[in-house]
């Protein structure tokens, strides 16, 4: 306890320096960690292991054309196809044009078998699935999503169309609850609703979202699909559900680059900060670190009582800065998980935080190590003289 008293009252010494770098290594740390948070959440959501036999058969010129819904049918007749999904983003909105979330016209028959891990069918009745399908103007909605907006089943949820000219009265049949908060920021609803109110809609729609039976299957898959409709009036693109994910991922540009470039500049500047305020704070204890000596410290004691303080330093800036990202993931997520369904999914992973906790400990070894070492082998008499 006595050595801790005496390394509290050192850092002590002087308190406004003490609190300026243990407020910047918080601020360092705490973007540090939702940086590298940012990038893991964009990773997850391109390499979603759920997604590894999984296709998109979209237009080749992009998603604002459609596919004829006749390409159903070729489709499902390739021996690799286990089912087939007809899927369109709707764009909707509930009540207000902030109240945003993500919402599909989609194949009834065949969204739950597609989807298999989003909507957690093990945990869905037979019933369940039935009364949804038999309903025309039903819709299902993720258990995320319901809470939100206060939703039970059998309420009607108005969407306002903004895509499309159609403001659909959709009854909820079933809320579903998926492994994935992000999965359950969606609602889907049937197809027909889109085709009998848009008549421009009709025989037509934006992707097929193909699940294979396994995941050797793809590559000849969408080599055969794109060829097949290859020169024809409505040429396909297919890709794999995280090719797909890829696509959006890159319109935020080079992330990774930048986030990595970002991260590494933050901890140079950490860097030199640190060893320039522990140089300073060693410097002006010249004498005391003599009398130590002289007293019967050896060096090698003096040496890490001064590291210990570097590593309490470090360490308080670097469990504040951890602690205050942990806190602004929730905010995250609650303020875009809805727009951006990837954001609910972000959080501090205890790699992250792990990885930040020895990266502030090592500056502060390193930081401290340099001219500690450099005071601790000063000769005694040399240290005594700087009294004056």
């Amino acid at each position: 306890m006595r050595w801790l008293a005496l390394i509290w009252k050192s850092l002590m010494r002087s308190k406004r320096r003490t609190l300026l770098i243990v407020g910047s290594l918080v601020l360092s740390v705490f973007t540090v960690a939702v940086l590298q948070s940012l990038l893991t959440t964009l990773d997850a959501v391109t390499n979603n292991p759920n997604s590894s036999n999984r296709l998109v058969v979209r237009h080749k010129s992009g998603l604002t054309q459609m596919l004829p819904r006749s390409y159903e049918a070729y489709l499902r007749q390739q021996p690799e196809v286990e089912t087939v999904c007809a899927l369109q983003w709707f764009g909707g909105y509930y009540q207000d044009p902030r109240n945003f979330f993500a919402n599909f016209a989609s194949d009834e028959t065949t969204l739950f078998a597609t989807f298999k891990e989003e909507f957690g069918v093990a945990g869905i009745t037979e019933a369940q699935m039935k009364e949804y399908i038999r309903d025309g103007t039903g819709c299902i909605v993720g258990e995320s999503l319901a809470k939100k907006n206060g939703w039970k089943v059998g309420d009607v949820v108005p969407l306002t169309g903004t895509i499309f000219p159609i403001n659909p009265r959709l009854t909820i049949r079933l809320i579903f609850k998926s492994p994935k908060p992000s999965d359950e920021n969606v609602l889907h609803f049937h197809y027909k609703v889109l085709e009998e109110g848009v008549a421009r809609m009709k025989g037509l729609c934006g992707s097929f979202w193909v699940r294979a039976h396994r995941p050797e299957d793809i590559p000849r898959l969408t080599e055969r699909v794109d060829r097949h409709y290859a020169n024809s009036a409505y040429e396909t693109l297919t890709e794999t559900e995280n090719a797909f994910n890829l696509s959006f991922v890159k319109m935020l540009g080079n992330i990774g680059a930048i986030i990595q470039g970002i991260t590494a500049a933050v901890v140079v500047a950490i860097l030199i900060v640190t060893g320039n305020t522990m140089a300073t704070a060693i410097r002006e204890r010249t004498t005391e670190i003599a009398v130590f000596r002289a007293m019967g410290f050896s060096a090698g004691r003096v040496l890490a009582l001064l590291l210990a303080e570097g590593v309490l330093l470090v360490g308080a800036g670097g469990g504040l800065g951890v602690l205050l990202a942990n806190l602004a993931a929730g905010g995250v997520r609650e303020s875009l998980g809805m727009a951006m369904p990837f954001f609910a999914d972000f959080a501090i992973l205890p790699d992250t935080v792990l990885a930040c906790l020895a990266g502030a400990l090592g500056i502060g070894v390193l930081a401290t190590f340099v001219p500690a070492y450099a005071a601790t082998r000063r000769p005694i008499t040399e240290g005594l003289k700087a009294v004056g």
